[in-house]
């Protein structure tokens, strides 16, 4: 019996026991459960916490893997990190710990940039070239400002100069007043005794032109008188005068031989009658065929030209230079030039332009030629007609260009006067010579009368 009590006794303790730990296994379990239940709910509010500040997916983002390295460095949390990091931006953008990303919109309104470093950058060239464009202008400043200053120290000089200048002009100007108060002085004596002078002329004028009165009323009865005198000669003469040739159609020579082989002829004068060796010769078969034409006033050419190549004492030997096909020279041919004369020495007054070249232009150098070729052949050239001139020879007439305006240079209007001179003194050596029946002979008449080849 006693055993089994023992035994007893142990079962009851054990399933005391064994309830106990049931219990306490329930109670563990039942505050297990609990602990698990809140620590479920905690977990659950702290997800969604975490959430609120990064979401499941965007933690294996590489934008943010790459921050937990700095921010461990940095011993903070990731978003620590990133508030940090905001707050160090916003501050060197705006200024503020606490902006946001949309205050910079609001604080920058006009941005053209994509992103804020694209608008530093714009700004940046923006500000350099604004910085440029200062910089040349005070560069430009700086120029300006020196070059006024060296006008006006250029002006000063040129004031001070021109004070020199004026100063001396003006010193020389009082010696000038005094000249000419001495110069006025002069002429008002010499006017006094011009005054006095001229008195003097009037009176013996006056004088004289009574004489010269008396006289020409004396000479006008003489003249009277002579006229009726030569009215009756005149009337006595009729049929008696005589009126020679003209002195230019004068025969010179004649050909008294001719050779056909080598072109020459024998004239029947030489070195007596003052032939010089070059001369030259218009040929005609007779003398009355140097005549001009009635109409146009023109000489007619010569058959033939001749140079004298050989002079001896009473005859010469010429070189035909020139002679018309069908027309040959031929013994009795008359030679004539209107400068030679063994018997007198012929006066010229020769103006105008020449071509003596034959290159077709006419120029007032060119007319010296002709001059030494009148004189070479025993001719004389005079300056101006007088009654001592037998022949006017004339080139052509100097061209007048129009007058130049008041502004033209000083040799210009010099140059124009010149020509106006010397187209003046043409027209009237022509208009005299005219009025005085002296032949006029122009460079072709000319020509023709000595035989000058063309």
């Amino acid at each position: 019996m006693a055993a089994r009590t023992s035994s007893s006794l142990g079962v009851g303790i054990l399933v005391t026991v064994l309830g106990i730990a049931t219990l306490g296994l329930f109670v563990t379990t039942v505050i297990m459960w609990s602990m698990a239940s809140n620590a479920r709910k905690q977990a659950a509010d702290l997800e969604q916490g975490t959430v609120d500040f990064i979401r499941t997916e965007e933690r294996g983002m590489d934008s943010v893997l790459r921050l937990k390295e700095p921010a461990k460095k940095a011993r903070k949390s990731v978003v620590g990190y990133l508030v940090e990091s905001q707050g160090n931006i916003m501050s060197k953008v705006t200024g503020s710990t606490t902006d946001s990303f949309d205050d910079i919109a609001k604080k920058f309104p006009d941005m053209t940039s994509p992103n804020l470093v694209a608008q530093v950058r714009d700004y940046k060239n923006e500000i350099s070239r604004l910085t440029g464009q200062v910089k040349d202008a005070n560069d430009a400043k700086n120029r300006a400002v020196q070059d006024k200053e060296n006008e006006a120290k250029r002006v000063q000089s040129i004031d001070n100069q021109m004070k020199t200048t004026v100063a001396a002009l003006n010193a020389q100007l009082d010696v000038y007043k005094t000249e000419v108060d001495t110069l006025r002085s002069s002429i008002n004596e010499y006017k006094a005794k011009a005054d006095e002078q001229v008195q003097k002329v009037r009176d013996t004028a006056s004088s004289t032109e009574a004489q010269l009165t008396s006289d020409i009323d004396k000479q006008q009865r003489e003249s009277v008188l002579n006229r009726g005198l030569i009215q009756k000669l005149q009337e006595e003469l009729k049929g008696k005068r005589f009126t020679g040739q003209n002195e230019f159609a004068l025969v010179d020579a004649e050909i008294i031989g001719l050779n056909s082989a080598d072109g020459t002829a024998t004239i029947n004068i030489g070195r007596k009658s003052k032939l010089t060796l070059g001369m030259t010769f218009a040929v005609y078969s007779e003398a009355t065929a140097i005549r001009p034409d009635e109409k146009t006033g023109e000489y007619p050419e010569g058959k033939a030209a001749v140079e004298v190549v050989k002079v001896d004492e009473d005859t010469s030997t010429i070189r035909i230079i020139r002679e018309k096909r069908g027309n040959p020279v031929v013994r009795g041919d008359v030679l004539a030039n209107a400068v030679y004369d063994p018997r007198k020495t012929y006066a010229f007054v020769v103006y105008g332009n020449f071509d003596s070249n034959r290159d077709g232009r006419s120029t007032q150098q060119e007319q010296s030629d002709f001059r030494a070729r009148i004189v070479s052949w025993g001719g004389k050239v005079l300056d101006d007609l007088t009654g001592e001139v037998d022949f006017l020879v004339l080139g052509e007439r100097p061209v007048l260009p129009p007058e130049p305006a008041g502004t033209a240079p000083v040799e210009v209007v010099d140059e124009w006067l010149r020509l106006q001179r010397a187209a003046r003194k043409y027209d009237e050596l022509f208009k005299k010579a005219t009025e005085t029946s002296i032949p006029v002979l122009n460079q072709n008449r000319l020509d023709t009368l000595i035989g000058n080849p063309s």
